[in-house]
């Protein structure tokens, strides 16, 4: 990957608002409450988010996956799907 695109998907990624992430789920007619919001930032900006590391990426899956009920799961990976296009591989 280009190591200026990684750079800024990793900013945006580490820089998601509440604000920002429930206008992503209006512009996606995908219905996310400020709590939900906060629960999927709390998991994605638990520690400095690099798109670059596999290992950290499906880590960070996985926490969703487990930390988040299945429908609000489902939600945050529609709303973060975008950012996986720039991923080598797939994080299923």
């Amino acid at each position: 990957m280009n190591p200026l695109v990684r750079q800024m998907v990793n900013q945006k990624i580490r820089s998601l608002t509440v604000k920002e992430l429930i206008r992503l789920g209006r512009e996606n007619r995908i219905s996310i409450t400020v709590k939900q919001a906060k629960e999927v930032l709390a998991i994605l900006q638990e520690e400095p988010f690099d798109i670059g590391d596999k290992k950290l990426v499906l880590s960070v899956n996985k926490k969703l996956k487990s930390n988040l009920d299945p429908k609000l799961y489902q939600k945050a990976r529609k709303l973060l799907k975008p950012y996986e296009s720039y991923l080598d591989y797939s994080i299923d």
